[in-house]
């Protein structure tokens, strides 16, 4: 099922000018010409990722993924990321 955000998403990324747009996605995917998925069973192909970070046992940070494309932003996860190390 695609969820709005997901067209939303890609729209971001491909009239972005910032880092993290479509160009490196293409840079990556054009050397993966002839690669591609297919999931066993249907429902494999709806499963989403997230992005945690945690400080010992406590989560500071969760990001469940909505659609695909909908990541959380690497840098501000990383940035997050080196704020927790450092206290």
């Amino acid at each position: 099922m695609i969820r709005p955000a997901t067209p939303l998403r890609f729209a971001d990324r491909i009239f972005s000018k910032k880092e993290g747009s479509l160009d490196q996605l293409f840079e990556v995917l054009g050397k993966w010409k002839n690669a591609f998925y297919l999931p066993p069973k249907i429902e494999q192909s709806t499963n989403h990722g997230g992005t945690f970070i945690f400080n010992g046992d406590d989560v500071v940070f969760a990001h469940y993924d909505e659609s695909p494309g909908t990541h959380a932003d690497t840098f501000e996860s990383l940035d997050m990321a080196i704020r927790e190390a450092t206290k």
